[in-house]
């Protein structure tokens, strides 16, 4: 009984502390969200390319922008949190996301995507420097500045085991103070992501047996 794990940068780092080394890992890029059919794509090949050579394919994301909908593998079980955003997971689950918002829309970062921002030269803070050098700082306002200004906190979410803590408080509140958001902490967990890896697979994921598509309706239920 052999298993796959497909996963987002974002969770890679957390998920690796406590992953069995016998499972095999592929990770996608964060900067891949911005296309979802593009996500979509490359996810199903990368279900093709493990299908039958393992009984479970493990899909560390969200709902992620509709990406996951669609998915099917054939002769493998698909397993998927049954959550819309991976900040969710980090959260504990879609609800206690879905109050964080509520209160204040929030801007959310973790060790995994401030870890992936930085390899990839991507994120909010890159992106208008980018834009800036570019096209002037005027510019770079217009399109980051606006596309950011809904977001009125940048919330932290410190997860066990995070490997540079201060590191990590510094870019958020560089974040925080360059697109003129309160700066937050919340303490996070990676129960969901323990859950999947060791089979725990409750009323928290969906399990969608060979030849089940994975469908928007599984995440609604």
């Amino acid at each position: 009984m052999t298993t796959k794990l497909i996963a987002c940068r974002v969770m890679i780092d957390e998920i690796r502390c406590f992953l069995p080394p016998e499972v095999e890992a592929e990770v996608f890029e964060i900067s891949q969200h911005i296309r979802p059919k593009l996500l979509k794509a490359a996810l199903q090949a990368a279900i093709d390319r493990a299908d039958g050579k393992h009984e479970f394919i493990l899909l560390g994301y969200g709902l992620c922008s509709n990406s996951v909908v669609g998915l099917l593998a054939h002769k493998s079980t698909l397993v998927v949190p049954r959550i819309h955003d991976c900040i969710g997971i980090f959260l504990g689950s879609h609800a206690a996301y879905q109050q964080e918002m509520a209160r204040e829309p929030a801007f959310f970062l973790t060790q995994g995507y401030i870890a992936g921002y930085v390899a990839e030269n991507s994120g909010p803070l890159s992106d208008f420097e980018r834009t800036a050098k570019r096209y002037g700082k005027q510019r770079a306002e217009k399109l980051i500045g606006d596309m950011m200004k809904p977001y009125k906190r940048l919330v932290y979410i410190r997860t066990p085991g995070a490997l540079d803590l201060e590191a990590d408080r510094a870019y958020s509140r560089d974040m925080a103070e360059h697109f003129t958001m309160k700066y937050e902490e919340r303490e996070g967990t990676t129960e969901l992501l323990h859950k999947m890896v060791n089979g725990t697979w409750d009323r928290d994921f969906i399990v969608a047996s060979p030849g089940q598509e994975l469908t928007l309706e599984n995440f609604m239920n």
